[in-house]
Order: C-alpha cells, then sequence, then structure tokens
C-alpha cells in the first residue's frame, strides 16, 4: 500500500519537478545572456585631418575610443569594397591589434600606410572591437582612397586651436590649452562664473566660402557635432560665429577680430560664464532650459564647413564649470 503511493506520488510530482528544472535552466541562460554586455565604440576620428581621405601609399589616421563590456580582446579594421562602386582592381586590407587585450577602456591613436597597391574610390572603413566575454561591436565609415596628384586643394583642418580665460579683473593667462589636447596649468584647467572662455582657431587650406561656430556643450547632453548640419542648437552656446567668403587662394582663416593683446596670440570674441545671452549670429540665444549654466563638465570645440568645397573640420576638448 505504501509502496503504491509513493509511486503515485512520483508520478505526479515528475512533471512539476522536470518544469522546474527547465524553468531554472532557462532563467540560468538569460542571466548569462543579460551579462553579455557589448564593447563600444566612440570618438572615431577617420583619415587625414579626420576627413574621411586617404592617400595611397601614403600615411593613415585612425583614432578611436573602446569600452568594453567586460575586457577588450582584439580590434580590428577593415576595408573593404563596395557594391555599386568601380575600382580598377580587386583589393582589400585588415589590421587586427591585440595590445589592448585585457583593458577596460582604451584610447587608440595609430598611423599605417595605406598599400601603394591600393585601388582608388570609394570604400567602407569597417571597425570592429571585440571583448573577451565573447560579444563584438562594428561601427562602419566611409573613405575615399586618391592618389597623391589628386589630394584636393582644399582640405579644411583645425590649425590652432587655444582656449584661454580672462578673469573679473580682465586679464587672462595665455594658452591654458593649446593644439596638445592639454591644459599648460592643471590646476586652473576649469571656469567659474564671471570669467570668461576666449579662443584662438585657425582653420588652414580653405578657400571660397565658409562659416566657423564656437561650442560650448555640457557633457551630460551627450552631443558632439562633427558638422554644421549635425548642430542641434538647443543643445548648445555658441561662443562665436565668424564667415568668409570670396577667398580665391589657399589661405587659412582665424576667429581674430582684435588686432593684438599684450604683444601675444590674437583672440575672438570672449563669452562670459554665467552670461544670460550667448553670441550666436545674426540673433543671440538666452542661456536657459537645457543650456541654462549648472557646475560640471562641458565640451568646447570649433566647428568649419566650407559651402564652396562641401568640406567640414572640428576638433573639442573638455574641461570643467564652477557656477558660484
Amino acid at each position: 500500500m505504501n509502496f503504491r503511493i509513493n509511486k503515485t506520488l512520483q508520478f505526479l510530482l515528475l512533471p512539476i519537478i522536470t518544469l522546474m528544472l527547465l524553468l531554472h535552466s532557462c532563467d540560468s541562460n538569460d542571466d548569462e545572456e543579460i551579462n553579455l554586455i557589448s564593447p563600444t565604440v566612440s570618438e572615431v576620428e577617420v583619415g587625414l585631418f579626420n576627413n574621411e581621405l586617404g592617400v595611397v601609399g601614403e600615411d593613415f589616421h585612425f583614432n578611436a575610443e573602446f569600452l568594453a563590456g567586460d575586457l577588450l580582446d582584439l580590434v580590428t579594421i577593415n576595408i573593404e569594397q563596395r557594391e555599386g562602386e568601380t575600382y580598377s582592381t580587386d583589393w582589400s586590407f585588415e589590421m587586427v591589434w591585440d595590445k589592448y587585450q585585457g583593458l577596460k577602456n582604451a584610447t587608440m591613436h595609430q598611423h599605417f600606410d595605406i598599400p601603394a597597391e591600393a585601388p582608388k574610390g570609394i570604400f567602407d572603413f569597417i571597425i570592429t572591437v571585440t571583448d573577451q566575454n565573447g560579444t563584438s561591436s562594428e561601427e562602419v565609415r566611409n573613405i575615399e582612397l586618391i592618389d597623391a596628384a589628386d589630394f584636393p586643394e582644399v582640405n579644411p583642418h583645425v590649425d590652432v586651436f587655444g582656449v584661454d580665460k580672462i578673469n573679473i579683473e580682465g586679464t587672462g593667462g595665455f594658452n591654458n590649452f593649446y593644439n596638445n589636447g592639454e591644459f599648460r596649468n592643471p590646476d586652473e584647467a576649469f571656469f567659474s562664473t564671471n570669467e570668461s572662455i576666449w579662443s584662438s582657431i585657425q582653420i588652414g587650406e580653405i578657400k571660397g566660402d565658409g562659416i566657423m561656430y564656437g561650442l560650448l556643450i555640457k557633457k551630460s547632453q551627450n552631443h558632439k557635432p562633427e558638422t554644421l548640419e549635425a548642430i542641434d542648437f538647443s543643445k548648445v552656446i555658441v561662443t562665436e560665429v565668424k564667415e568668409h567668403s570670396g577667398f580665391e587662394e589657399v589661405r587659412t582663416f582665424a576667429n581674430s577680430y582684435n588686432t593684438n593683446f599684450n604683444n601675444h596670440y590674437m583672440y575672438g570674441v570672449p563669452l562670459k560664464i554665467g552670461a544670460t545671452e550667448d553670441n550666436n549670429f545674426p540673433e543671440a540665444t538666452p542661456i536657459t532650459e537645457d543650456i541654462a549654466w549648472e557646475s560640471g563638465t562641458y565640451y568646447y570645440g570649433v566647428v568649419y564647413y566650407n559651402f564652396t568645397y562641401l568640406k567640414s573640420a572640428f576638433q573639442y576638448i573638455e574641461f570643467d564649470i564652477v557656477i558660484e
């Protein structure tokens, strides 16, 4: 009698136990999948002056930042021919780097030569970062490979990018930041209420018509435009606007309005921290709502666009602003 009851219970309980085991197995698999976070790619710069151009047989510039889901494994770039494009020969290119293995994040600044046998044309530039957890992420940019003889006469790029401050007494410290990505005085690498941002910007190899925007953007906005059309003016404080037109010869273009200051570098229009309006033109924008002043980290940059040759250039740094 007891044997039959136990056997009956076994038959009744077996499906329940099996279902519980299956559910537990599914939950474990779901947890594993949830924990597999893919790596990310950001701050990508590709090609000469970051304008997505490469010269066959010459140096090529590549920069990117990587953040692992777990730990980084490999970084791979591929240059692949595109459907619908015509090339003189079949060709592809690959480079793999393992020097970031085991790191959580890395900034990659790499130069390599475009092989001399590469055909001219427009290609996919494919960036793949692989994580040690088995996931990967891919980002694709366009690049154009040209011969040195075809190198365009107009190639806008940021020649000079300096950011200084004017304090409340009206005096300034020169070249707090200048081109190399570092502040001269790290202890002063921030701006406070009533100090002014004062920049020195020069764009090289331009002619025709163009425009330059100085931009101050809260890092929390996650907005870092690289072209004129990408600027969301609801998220930016415009520090200055300057245009040029009718330049017949290749030359440089600077934001300087004053002739000189204390026998030193020339600068553009200052913008005071805490100002009620920015320096946008032809109409200033109130510094309210999403762009209202607050303490935190900001991007400061320049975006240049050439209307005649449809080419862009940009550069950014970041620093803190303290609202008192």
